[in-house]
């Protein structure tokens, strides 16, 4: 079972999350989310946003061949 995250939490990640909002809010989406950010609460939902990660990304400047 995957972890769920809340608004606040530090991401420990970068990667694609998927974003489920209150149900009447609306649908899953995902977004790009970058290691040791904290997950931001929803404009319209506030902290019922929840999220998931779907799979890891190396960020760019965190790359060994890119540094």
């Amino acid at each position: 079972m995957a972890t769920v995250y809340k608004p606040g939490d530090k991401v420990p990640a970068s990667g694609i999350y998927d974003v489920l909002h209150d149900s009447e809010h609306t649908e899953r989406h995902q977004v790009t989310v970058i290691y040791g950010k904290i997950f931001p609460p929803c404009n319209h939902c506030g902290n019922k946003v929840r999220y998931k990660l779907a799979y890891k990304a190396k960020h760019i400047e965190s790359h060994d061949l890119f540094k």
